[in-house]
Protein backbone atom coordinates (compact mmCIF):
# COMPACT_ATOMS: atom_id res chain seq x y z
CA UNK A 1 0.00 0.00 0.00
CA UNK A 2 2.57 2.42 1.08
CA UNK A 3 4.41 1.79 -2.71
CA UNK A 4 1.04 2.76 -4.45
CA UNK A 5 1.40 5.83 -2.49
CA UNK A 6 4.80 6.47 -3.12
CA UNK A 7 4.32 5.77 -6.65
CA UNK A 8 1.41 8.20 -7.11
CA UNK A 9 3.17 10.94 -5.06
CA UNK A 10 6.05 10.23 -7.22
CA UNK A 11 4.25 10.84 -10.49
CA UNK A 12 2.19 13.74 -9.44
CA UNK A 13 5.30 15.32 -8.76
CA UNK A 14 6.66 14.14 -12.30
CA UNK A 15 3.50 15.71 -13.38
CA UNK A 16 3.90 19.03 -11.52
CA UNK A 17 7.19 19.71 -12.80
CA UNK A 18 6.77 18.82 -16.28
CA UNK A 19 4.10 21.64 -16.23
CA UNK A 20 5.63 24.43 -14.50
CA UNK A 21 7.56 24.94 -17.80
CA UNK A 22 5.03 26.75 -19.75
CA UNK A 23 3.55 25.90 -22.98
CA UNK A 24 5.78 28.04 -25.17
CA UNK A 25 8.98 26.39 -23.47
CA UNK A 26 8.07 23.56 -24.12
CA UNK A 27 7.05 23.58 -27.74
CA UNK A 28 10.36 25.63 -28.04
CA UNK A 29 12.40 23.14 -26.61
CA UNK A 30 10.54 20.03 -28.67
CA UNK A 31 11.05 22.06 -32.13
CA UNK A 32 14.78 22.44 -31.06
CA UNK A 33 15.03 18.72 -30.36
CA UNK A 34 13.24 17.92 -33.83
CA UNK A 35 15.59 20.37 -35.63
CA UNK A 36 18.73 18.66 -34.33
CA UNK A 37 17.13 15.48 -35.45
CA UNK A 38 15.65 16.94 -39.16
CA UNK A 39 18.06 19.81 -39.87
CA UNK A 40 17.55 21.86 -42.91
CA UNK A 41 18.41 20.50 -46.11
CA UNK A 42 18.02 16.92 -45.27
CA UNK A 43 15.56 15.02 -47.90
CA UNK A 44 11.99 14.32 -47.68
CA UNK A 45 12.75 10.59 -48.52
CA UNK A 46 15.42 11.18 -45.68
CA UNK A 47 12.32 11.97 -43.22
CA UNK A 48 9.97 9.42 -44.79
CA UNK A 49 12.76 6.82 -43.84
CA UNK A 50 13.35 7.63 -40.22
CA UNK A 51 9.21 7.62 -39.67
CA UNK A 52 9.35 3.97 -41.48
CA UNK A 53 5.85 2.50 -42.10
CA UNK A 54 3.80 5.78 -40.88
CA UNK A 55 3.13 8.04 -43.20
CA UNK A 56 2.12 11.71 -43.06
CA UNK A 57 -1.58 11.83 -41.76
CA UNK A 58 -1.49 15.88 -43.80
CA UNK A 59 0.25 16.74 -46.45
CA UNK A 60 -0.18 20.33 -48.76
CA UNK A 61 1.53 22.01 -52.11
CA UNK A 62 1.97 25.43 -52.17
CA UNK A 63 -0.81 27.24 -54.76
CA UNK A 64 0.39 29.02 -57.96
CA UNK A 65 -0.97 32.28 -56.48
CA UNK A 66 0.94 31.36 -53.02
CA UNK A 67 0.01 30.12 -49.62
CA UNK A 68 -2.57 33.55 -49.09
CA UNK A 69 -4.60 31.35 -51.38
CA UNK A 70 -4.92 28.32 -49.73
CA UNK A 71 -7.93 27.59 -48.97
CA UNK A 72 -7.26 26.68 -45.22
CA UNK A 73 -6.63 30.11 -43.61
CA UNK A 74 -5.13 28.27 -40.43
CA UNK A 75 -2.61 26.77 -42.55
CA UNK A 76 -1.87 29.01 -44.57
CA UNK A 77 -1.19 32.00 -41.72
CA UNK A 78 1.06 28.90 -40.36
CA UNK A 79 3.27 28.42 -43.37
CA UNK A 80 3.57 32.16 -44.10
CA UNK A 81 4.55 32.65 -40.20
CA UNK A 82 6.80 29.92 -40.96
CA UNK A 83 8.05 31.88 -44.21
CA UNK A 84 8.43 35.17 -42.78
CA UNK A 85 10.66 33.59 -39.64
CA UNK A 86 12.95 31.47 -42.08
CA UNK A 87 13.11 33.73 -44.57
CA UNK A 88 12.59 31.02 -47.50
CA UNK A 89 9.88 30.24 -49.55
CA UNK A 90 7.55 27.05 -48.62
CA UNK A 91 6.48 24.74 -51.57
CA UNK A 92 5.26 21.76 -49.15
CA UNK A 93 4.22 20.84 -46.24
CA UNK A 94 3.97 17.32 -44.44
CA UNK A 95 2.49 16.79 -40.47
CA UNK A 96 3.13 13.22 -38.99
CA UNK A 97 1.29 12.64 -35.57
CA UNK A 98 3.08 10.09 -32.89
CA UNK A 99 3.46 9.63 -29.42
CA UNK A 100 5.56 12.04 -27.45
CA UNK A 101 6.19 10.43 -24.35
CA UNK A 102 3.88 8.33 -22.22
CA UNK A 103 0.52 10.42 -21.81
CA UNK A 104 0.40 12.71 -24.22
CA UNK A 105 0.58 12.78 -28.61
CA UNK A 106 2.31 15.12 -30.98
CA UNK A 107 2.06 16.30 -34.16
CA UNK A 108 5.94 16.91 -36.23
CA UNK A 109 5.53 19.56 -39.41
CA UNK A 110 7.88 19.27 -41.92
CA UNK A 111 8.08 22.32 -44.49
CA UNK A 112 10.08 21.60 -47.69
CA UNK A 113 11.72 23.83 -50.32
CA UNK A 114 11.17 23.02 -54.35
CA UNK A 115 13.85 20.58 -54.20
CA UNK A 116 12.43 18.37 -51.73
CA UNK A 117 14.18 19.84 -49.25
CA UNK A 118 13.79 20.86 -45.14
CA UNK A 119 13.86 24.18 -44.86
CA UNK A 120 12.12 23.89 -41.21
CA UNK A 121 10.25 21.71 -38.70
CA UNK A 122 7.67 22.42 -35.55
CA UNK A 123 6.73 20.39 -32.77
CA UNK A 124 2.83 20.65 -31.95
CA UNK A 125 0.75 18.84 -29.19
CA UNK A 126 -1.84 16.97 -30.96
CA UNK A 127 -4.84 18.59 -29.05
CA UNK A 128 -3.71 22.30 -30.49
Amino acid sequence: MKSIFALTLLCGLAVGCASSASYQEHAAQRTARLRAMYPPGMSRAEVQSKWGKTKPDFSAARPDAGWKAYPNTYLARKIQDEEAATGKSIASVERYWGPDGLMSLCYCWYFYDSIDRIVDVEWQYKSD
